[in-house]
């Protein structure tokens, strides 16, 4: 274990909920509708073929609707926040008759619209639009049918969950609590994708993590035999990243740390083959979310994993600067506690990577 790091008791009691979300499946089926590019026939692109079977079957069951207003409103939505449009329904309850629960983050509302109040509206009125293609695709029949599919993702995931001393080590090691951690299973999207977000809930802030399949879908005669979640290092690797962003996103979009970051964007350089990266403050976060993934390896005792994730990062130019930065962190937890208490350390120390 690294210095200073201990689970904390109350973390132990933690436990990661699986299951499906139905406004995060709706949405789903309409960016499927708005992304042919990831449906490959088996000579163009076998793996992306195999992986993508139950895209696929969604791509085609809804075609007919590919012309619906909420189809085309997403295109409009993705085209601000792009993938951010999945986020949307976390904030939402009581689909297909959806009603906002918790206000919605500000990140989101900033990238949909200046105003806060209109970008409020925008929301509101996109998910009732999402709640009426519920209603006109006949979306209950499509669940029915697909009923095992869902079924065996949840299994999937579920047999192949981290330890349970996983989260009381992220916890410890960001030195912050969550209520609650969710694993939303995503079936029908493309393969190696996956996205989190924190949401207020009742109880507290609840860690919600989207997850894609990690590799090959099959059927046989009809009959699901594999849903592409049985993967127990896939669902740990990306849930040190994911969770990591609801405990790094979270503190870096406050006022007081976000202009010390965006004072620096002339450190942003595009990493090599990741386009979606497009600016410094995403590219800090992102930095600093691997980094937290090699050093939480080492935690666990997975030093192999923690080998390959710097091997697999190798294109991501600051992440050796960021990985020395947490060093810091871990070598003086009395000093800082909390990763929030050492933001404004790390933050200036920015500068020396310009020399």
């Amino acid at each position: 274990m690294l210095l200073g790091f201990r689970p904390s008791l109350r973390a132990q009691g933690q436990a990661i909920t699986v299951k499906t979300d139905l406004g995060v499946e709706l949405v789903n089926a309409l960016m499927v509708q708005i992304s042919p590019e990831f449906i490959k026939d088996s000579v163009a692109d076998p793996h992306l073929f195999r992986t993508t079977r139950l895209m696929r079957e969604s791509y085609t069951h809804f075609a007919p609707f590919r012309t619906h207003a909420a189809v085309r409103r997403t295109q409009w939505l993705a085209d601000k926040i792009g993938t951010g449009v999945y986020l949307l329904p976390l904030f939402y309850q009581g689909f297909p008759r959806p009603r906002r629960h918790t206000p919605i983050s500000t990140p989101l509302l900033e990238a949909i619209h200046a105003n806060p109040d209109s970008a409020v509206r925008i929301a509101d009125a996109y998910m009732r639009l999402v709640g009426r293609f519920y209603q006109d695709s006949h979306f209950a029949q499509f669940q029915r049918a697909n009923q095992t599919v869902y079924e065996v993702a949840i299994s999937e995931v579920r047999r192949n969950l981290p330890s349970p001393t996983f989260i009381p080590t992220m916890e410890r090691y960001y030195g912050a609590q969550k209520a609650a951690y969710c694993i939303i299973v995503n079936p029908f999207f493309k393969s190696q994708w996956g996205m989190a977000w924190e949401v207020a809930g009742a109880n507290g802030p609840v860690a919600n993590q989207i997850a894609a399949p990690f590799g090959e879908q099959m059927r046989f005669r009809g009959n699901l035999l594999k849903a592409g979640f049985d993967n127990a290092e896939e669902v740990r690797n990306l849930s040190v990243h994911e969770f990591g962003h609801t405990f790094v996103n979270t503190l870096t979009a406050r006022p007081a740390f976000a202009a010390g970051i965006k004072a620096q964007s002339t450190l942003f350089q595009p990493i090599p083959g990741q386009g979606q990266y497009r600016d410094w403050e995403t590219s800090f976060n992102e930095h600093l979310v691997r980094a937290g993934e090699v050093r939480l390896a080492l935690a666990l005792g997975r030093g192999d994993v923690s080998e390959k994730l710097r091997a697999d990062y190798a294109a991501w130019m600051y992440l050796p600067f960021f990985e020395q930065q947490l060093r810091r962190y871990e070598a003086d937890r009395q000093r800082y506690p909390t990763l929030e208490s050492f933001l404004p350390d790390l933050i200036s120390a920015l500068p020396t990577l310009n020399r």
